[in-house]
């Protein structure tokens, strides 16, 4: 939870309430998690703006409480306390992708084994006692480079980082050592074992891809039919009169809950006369919105009305926020 004041000059609290959901998590720490986020949500008088993260889709917001820095690390274990070093035989292989100025820069642990790397991004092998590589594959980036050499050198607190360009220096003759901890044999059926080898380049770090954000009203029963309300349409906006995707405000009623899909966040907002039901249970809309539409998990942000954010004003054409926010031009809310 994040709690600060919009405005300085007044004592009241303004409050963001996330949860996290890793890949690997179970529906049921994930509905835990989000029945926490109400409950909190509840106490706070109803007053916080709630989100839900998950794993290599957070949105900027977000991965700006950790300056952008943030590492997924293997879960799982029955203690949360237990803590891991890497050594000889526990290897930790760490994979680096994505450009800094856009974002999207991961890190993510890996298994030690070939087919986890790929000539487009760079590798960190932290094997311990100053035993520590960066590996760097023969088509990625200078923000993924960099940014393995800082973790590279992180984790080598007792000597120094080996550099292994793919195709150069990085041949099994010249560092054996490395290659014998990434594995190149991988059991399929019992001794049953298959040769693995290192990936082609993805286009993922780049990879982007046109969506006309679209507006929808949530039905009144949980697993009923979502009903599209509008398309955004490209509009003159500012004073340069840049193009950009917008929806009318109008079209938002106080008595209706709607999904706001942007193309890569998507809002539930909540008029005043939202029934609570309906409240209580817009996580479980958006996720059925997922997957009846077929979309991607996205980073999900729930609104009452009168918490409009300026991202999600971005996306209506008829000026500032509705309730307590005001409007900056024309408004209606029914």
């Amino acid at each position: 939870m994040n709690t600060y004041k919009e405005d300085s000059s007044k004592e009241k609290l303004s409050h963001d309430i996330y949860i996290w959901i890793g890949d690997e998590s179970t529906q049921d720490e994930y509905g835990t998690a989000a029945y926490k986020m109400v409950e909190l949500d509840n106490k706070l008088g109803g007053t916080a703006v709630q989100h839900r993260e998950t794993q290599e889709k957070e949105s900027e917001k977000f991965l700006g409480y950790f300056h952008n820095k943030i590492t997924y690390l293997d879960g799982g274990i029955e203690s949360g306390f237990r803590h891991v070093e890497p050594s000889n035989a526990n290897p930790q292989l760490f994979h680096i992708k994505g450009h800094v100025k856009a974002g999207t820069i991961r890190m993510t642990q890996e298994a030690c084994r070939r087919d986890a790397m790929n000539s487009g991004d760079v590798f960190v092998l932290n094997a311990g006692e100053g035993s520590c590589w960066l590996w760097i594959g023969k088509e990625s980036n200078k923000d993924e480079k960099a940014k393995g050499m800082d973790v590279a050198k992180a984790f080598c607190t007792k000597g120094s980082v080996k550099v292994l360009d793919e195709g150069v220096n990085d041949g099994l003759e010249e560092v054996g050592e490395f290659w014998k901890y990434v594995k190149r044999e991988v059991s399929v059926l019992g001794p049953i074992k298959r040769k693995v080898d290192i990936r082609k380049a993805d286009d993922m770090d780049d990879r982007g891809r046109s969506y006309v954000p679209t507006l929808f009203r949530i039905p009144e029963k949980l697993g009923g039919k979502l009903s599209k309300v509008a398309t955004s349409t490209m509009t003159p906006t500012g004073p340069t009169n840049e193009k950009r995707p917008k929806i009318l405000r109008s079209l938002l009623r106080k008595d209706n809950a709607y999904i706001l899909d942007t193309g890569f966040h998507v809002y539930v907002w909540m008029g005043s006369g939202t029934r609570p039901n309906t409240r209580s249970l817009a996580l479980h809309h958006a996720e059925i919105y997922f997957n009846t539409q077929k979309r991607p998990i996205l980073p999900v942000t729930i609104l009452k009305q009168g918490q409009e954010t300026n991202k999600f004003d971005d996306f209506f054409m008829d000026g500032g926020g509705s309730g307590s926010r005001g409007c900056g031009g024309f408004c209606v809310v029914m």
